[in-house]
């Protein structure tokens, strides 16, 4: 399963909770967000898929657009 981590505060979770969303929306990918019921109570509603896989990549600000372009995408996503 792919999923975010509690680091940093409530606007750095968001950032990276709506980066792995925009990768998960594309990529079908089930995720579990951090705080997702606080961030739901703000109105922003994330994207979790059914996609699990056997490996996990780490999604970092270098690989992220090559993620994202990719068509295909056989792993999880943590950040």
């Amino acid at each position: 399963m792919s999923y975010t981590i509690e680091l940093g505060r409530l606007g750095n979770q968001i950032i990276r909770n709506i980066a792995v969303n925009i990768i998960a929306h594309k990529h079908n990918l089930n995720v579990q967000y951090c705080n997702i019921s606080l961030i739901n109570s703000l109105g922003i509603q994330l994207y979790s898929g059914s996609n699990v896989y056997d490996n996990t990549i780490q999604l970092t600000d270098e690989n992220f657009i090559g993620i994202l372009n990719d068509d295909v995408l056989n792993s999880n996503v943590h950040h």
